[in-house]
């Protein structure tokens, strides 16, 4: 069957199930199990002012669901499609429809996917940044957290902690570069106005009044996922980092979660990598991020 015999059309809610579905036989052969669940797909969704219309692309082959591209405002862009059934072409459909935008768009892929990278290669894409997931066990003890001297660690508080929060992160993930800057607003409601977000798992710290820690971690079922770690550069090389990612450790731990999971920007040039190698951390997995610019 050639690509243009593949019937596409929008996304809708009721396709929920048949995207999940596709997204998991992805995981399963190509990273090895899966890792997507229904919120990874309709937190998309849910984003205001999200038109289905302009911002899926589903691709169907005799009533099945095989391929699914989705695009934020913001350009960033993901897409999957059935890896059995690559030479259907769904793959450069889905590209071809993100490519349409007219505007530069950016997309991760796991380097494991070798026919993925090369269809992104082929069609002119650049592979412009790297990405390692990295993830520990959580089956013996964890070392116990050594705070600096004046600091103290709580649990995030809303709305007192966001402001803060979210301008201690914003600072410390300019300095990686490569970054999309996030108003208070969007990245309140990514992390926080989520049904992920558990106050227990988000840790501030604080020195003198001032936020120079955070860890906003999830409970993603199968481990903790640490979305974001970031330390003020003044109090870099104090410990404030190994203790924040020994205490996710404990608080996962206690959550009853196997393994902490978090990635890590392959120039992240704050040492993040020696940082998470020191806790005990290994790398798993391995991204690029794909650019196209019209």
């Amino acid at each position: 069957m050639a690509a243009e015999d593949l019937l596409p059309r929008p996304a809708s809610r009721a396709d929920l199930p048949a995207v999940l579905a596709l997204y998991w036989r992805y995981d399963e052969v190509l990273r090895g199990a899966r890792d997507t669940d229904e919120d990874d797909v309709s937190s998309d969704w849910d984003a205001a002012d999200f038109d289905f219309t302009t911002s899926t692309l589903l691709l169907e082959k005799d009533g099945r669901v095989i391929g699914y591209a989705v695009v934020g405002d913001d350009g960033d862009a993901d897409s999957v499609s059935d890896p059995d059934l690559r030479e259907d072409g769904a793959d450069d459909q889905l590209l071809a429809w993100l490519e349409a935008q007219n505007r530069p768009v950016e997309h991760h892929l796991p380097t494991a996917d070798v026919a993925g990278e090369a269809t992104f290669r082929r069609r002119g894409w650049r592979p412009t940044r790297r990405f390692w997931r990295m993830r520990i066990e959580l089956d013996r003890a964890t070392p116990d957290p050594v705070w600096p001297a004046g600091v103290a660690v709580r649990s995030h508080e809303r709305p007192r902690d966001d402001a803060a929060v979210h301008a201690l992160v914003e600072t410390c993930f300019a300095e990686i570069g490569g970054q999309h800057p996030r108003t208070l607003e969007q990245w309140s409601a990514a992390l926080l106005a989520t049904p992920r977000f558990d106050p227990a798992l988000c840790l501030v710290a604080r020195c003198d009044g001032d936020v120079v820690g955070a860890a906003l971690s999830q409970d993603l079922g199968d481990y903790g996922f640490v979305r974001q770690l970031a330390v003020a550069p003044a109090m870099r090389g104090k410990g404030l980092g190994s203790a924040l990612i020994y205490e996710c450790f404990r608080r996962h731990a206690a959550c009853g979660l196997p393994a902490t999971v978090l990635g890590v920007d392959a120039a992240n040039p704050t040492g993040a990598l020696a940082l998470y190698e020191k806790a005990g951390m290994h790398v798993v997995e391995e991204f690029h991020r794909w650019e196209w610019t019209p």
